[in-house]
């Protein structure tokens, strides 16, 4: 075990094994530490004060005179007072010390793996690269392990050593890791998934689901869920009629998609036996929270269909964290009261979006002792089946640690400071766009000014979606791109959202998605307040070079190299240019109608139906002019947002076609700026324009 003491005067401690020890004067970063070893005046500094007010770092305050150290401050701190010279007992008590509170700073499984590693003895198990020493064989290992670092290599250990315990059975220190994440999120069985959410969701609804159940879902699902429920399960669906406001931001129901007797009188359109019954869906998967950061109201929603359901599925990818943000904190569903009579709850969560997760890692939250007596509930036995059916036998233990790790950061309320934190510099950044550009504005759904509350994301004067339940992510900052009236007065033009995020990646600047007039930025506790600054400032520029009549090329270096197609192109007139092909495709309202059940595709065979077609090869390829009335062989996905637009055994009608037509023309004329869709195939028209192309069922 390496520690690190930071001292005021190094000279207190000699050279010894495993032992650092750093002068207080150079020390950025006090959480390295072990133990402080320091000074009446530097124990009084605020940054001492911080560090070892929250995390308890063992402090040892030296002193060679007689002052008075009963100030408040130190009675609140609690150091240890050690005189000068320090003797033999006094230095390996601020040593013992200094281990215990390493061995304690890792959690459980990490600690595990940790000790583990440290005894460097031989291996003959999987993996291969053995620490990372078959990578010293090659100049491209050597580069490769430089690149990631030799420690990610060292951590990355046999699956088969016992001590560590079992991934997929959840023995040992696994268990204790996932029981750890259970407690800080209020579940009553965490699973800690290394391959996505879009595995968890999988997994939940292969433990859940059988051929024939039905299952209330939103339009606006993810993919997963799509595959896993219908593809995969062979489940019925019945869709809630989501919405798409003026903004262009995706979530939230319209009024009346949650009544009662409407979801029975579609039920009985596939099952008059089900319809009556008391809960005719075996599980209800709800999008708790979009991309968009429209977040329900998990309580509320419950209210309105939980007794018509045996289980709901929270997917939660782009959320999770909302226990910890004070204005989140009552709309998490697994912060519910639970009686007898209400649905089980699972949750999957993207750890990896905006909380501390390497890419990858997801977890899924169980909470149904409520109903554990009663023939709905899913048993372990089987829940973890279902988790082994998706899961791998050769974890990558870096994954699982992050998982775990990120538990513990978020425990004994440093999440709530983490995080409502990160909502205040999230808001602030919000006021410097307002404050600073006249295009580009923050989106607070039906206002037009900051809440300090959660607030329901519909335009001005809406009344197109149900009361009470919807609410945005403060720490989502969705910004519009479309010119306001006033703005128009002053000259400037609507502006492509991926124009924005395009200039922003050129000014090295990474957003999370653009869709036609609005786009996302990420903020988390990791987010830097001046590099959003330096960002609101880039958007003020970029509005000033557009009312400039900058050429593309000069504001957008990279589209020099797209040939002809930008050459003495100003700014202002690729806005213009590409409005033109949204406003005469009507693409906006033809995605908002795509993504909603009332205009949606219409069913003619089940998702799974139409798969086992699809496999067996009966298929062909079609332009998109001509599939109208063909059954789609698999599911067509934009991105932005990330949604099927229709699912296999469902018919292409006239508004699908319309949107990808509108698809069709921004890539052959402005593909830098053209959304990406999975499911289509590009192809030529004779005049070299591009055709896209699917794949529909042949003899349905």
């Amino acid at each position: 075990m390496q520690i690190r003491i930071v001292c005021s005067v190094t000279a207190f401690f000699g050279e010894r094994p495993g032992l650092t020890v750093v002068s207080f004067a150079e020390c950025n970063d006090l959480l390295r530490a072990s133990a402080l070893v320091l000074s009446l005046e530097d124990v009084l500094t605020d940054r001492v004060i911080d560090c070892v007010g929250t995390w308890r770092i063992p402090l040892f305050v030296i002193q060679d005179d007689a002052r008075n150290l009963c100030s408040s401050i130190l009675v609140k701190l609690q150091p240890t007072v050690l005189r000068v010279p320090l003797s033999d007992v006094a230095t390996a008590r601020v040593i013992d010390a200094a281990r215990t509170f390493e061995s304690t700073a890792l959690p459980p499984f990490s600690s595990t793996l940790a000790e583990f590693v440290s005894r460097k003895r031989p291996t003959f198990a999987c993996p291969g690269h053995q620490g990372g020493r078959f990578l010293d064989l090659h100049p491209s290992g050597v580069r490769f392990k430089q690149l990631l670092g030799a420690k990610v290599f060292s951590v990355d250990v046999p699956h088969a050593a016992p001590e560590l315990g079992d991934v997929l059975s959840h023995e040992g220190a696994i268990r204790h890791a996932e029981d750890l994440a259970a407690h800080v999120f209020n579940a009553d069985e965490t699973y800690f998934v290394l391959n996505g959410t879009s595995t968890a969701n999988k997994i939940v609804t292969s433990a859940l689901l059988t051929a024939g159940d039905l299952v209330l879902m939103d339009r606006n699902n993810h993919k997963s869920v799509y595959l896993g429920a219908l593809v995969q399960s062979a489940a019925r669906a019945v869709y809630l009629d989501n919405f798409r406001d003026d903004c262009g931001v995706l979530g939230g129901y319209r009024r009346g998609a949650l009544q009662e007797d409407s979801l029975r009188a579609r039920v009985a359109e596939i099952d008059k036996t089900k319809a009556r019954k008391p809960r005719p869906f075996r599980l209800a998967i709800v999008q708790h929270a979009t991309c968009d950061g429209v977040v329900v109201d998990a309580g509320a929603l419950l209210e309105r269909i939980g007794h018509l359901c045996d289980y709901v599925l929270f997917d939660s990818a782009w959320l999770g964290y909302e226990p910890f943000v004070d204005v989140l904190a009552d709309l998490s569903p697994l912060h519910i009261p639970l009686s007898s009579d209400a649905p089980g709850i699972i949750v999957t969560q993207s750890v990896h979006k905006q909380m501390s997760g390497l890419s990858q890692t997801s977890q899924i939250h169980k909470k149904d002792r409520h109903i554990q007596s009663q023939h709905r509930y899913c048993s372990e036995r089987v829940f973890n089946s279902a988790f082994m059916l998706h899961s791998s036998t050769s974890p990558f233990y870096p994954l699982f640690m992050s998982l775990e790790v990120n538990a513990a950061i978020h425990a004994n309320g440093n999440g709530q400071r983490l995080w409502n934190a990160a909502a205040s510099v999230a808001s602030e950044f919000r006021r410097q766009v307002d404050q600073h550009c006249r295009v580009i504005r923050a989106y607070y759904g039906n206002r037009m000014v900051q809440a300090s509350e959660g607030f329901h994301p519909v335009s001005r004067n809406a009344s197109s979606i149900e009361d009470g339940l919807h609410y945005l992510d403060p720490c989502k900052v969705v910004l519009t791109t479309r010119a306001s009236k006033k703005a128009t007065d002053f000259g400037d033009v609507s502006i492509p959202a991926s124009i924005v995020t395009c200039y922003l990646r050129e000014m090295n600047v990474t957003p999370e998605k653009s869709d036609f007039y609005n786009f996302t930025l990420l903020v988390s506790p990791s987010s830097d307040a001046t590099q959003l600054t330096l960002v609101a400032r880039a958007l003020e520029r970029l509005e000033r070079l557009l009312l400039d009549g900058v050429l593309v090329t000069d504001v957008l270096p990279s589209l020099a190299n797209a040939g002809d197609r930008y050459a003495n192109v100003s700014l202002r007139e690729l806005c213009c240019v590409i409005n033109n092909v949204f406003q005469r495709y009507h693409i906006e309202q033809l995605q908002s109608d795509i993504f909603s059940s009332v205009v949606s595709a219409q069913a003619v065979l089940t998702p799974y139906a139409a798969n086992q077609a699809f496999v067996r090869g009966q298929f062909r390829l079609a332009a998109i002019a001509d599939v109208i009335g063909c059954v789609a062989a698999e599911g067509v996905i934009p991105y932005p947002p990330g949604i099927m637009c229709i699912a296999p055994g469902e018919c292409w009608n006239t508004a699908l076609i319309g949107y990808l037509t509108a698809v069709q023309a921004l890539v052959s004329a402005y593909p830098e700026f053209a959304p990406h869709i999975q499911g289509v195939y590009y192809g030529l028209h004779a005049d070299g324009t591009v055709a896209l192309q699917v794949h529909v069922l042949e003899g349905v």
